[in-house]
């Protein structure tokens, strides 16, 4: 097994890289949750759920070993620090849940991860200070049928 040596890595020449890549295109995939990750940000709270998209097809054309979309959701707290489930809090995590079967009593968020498969709607955003560079974004969840 090889050790990681940092000096070394920062003083090995490599070639010229790319400046661009071609983003998933727009569509419904059926998609696994890879990850769920919360960190603060500012002075809310932020479920970081990253998905992986189902389409070795797509894939292969676009020159990807794997079709990965991170997802922010912002989440409604209580003044305590806890998840606020008060009618009409967390709805856009609810959706998610629900898409999954799991809009249920006792959750919590580690369940998300592996979870699926689920559906997933990914739509094209472009960068709003470069807009030639494009995101991914995901726009909807949605059971599978």
């Amino acid at each position: 097994m090889s050790v990681f040596d940092p000096a070394k890595f920062m003083e090995t020449p490599v070639e010229a890289g790319s400046t661009s890549f071609e983003p998933i295109p727009a569509g419904e995939y059926t998609a696994m949750i890879d990850d769920a990750v919360v960190r603060a940000a500012g002075d809310g709270v932020v479920l970081d759920v990253t998905v992986l998209l189902q389409a070795p097809d797509v894939a292969a054309k676009i020159g990807r070993d794997k079709l990965s979309v991170k997802h922010g959701i912002w989440l409604d707290t209580t003044p305590n620090g806890g998840m606020d489930m008060a009618k009409g809090k967390n709805v856009r995590l609810n959706k998610l849940r629900d898409a999954l079967g799991q809009n249920t009593s006792g959750w919590n968020p580690m369940k998300l991860k592996g979870a699926g498969p689920v559906k997933v709607t990914v739509g094209l955003r472009p960068d709003k200070n470069a807009p030639d560079v494009i995101y991914n974004d995901i726009k909807a969840f949605g059971k599978m049928k």
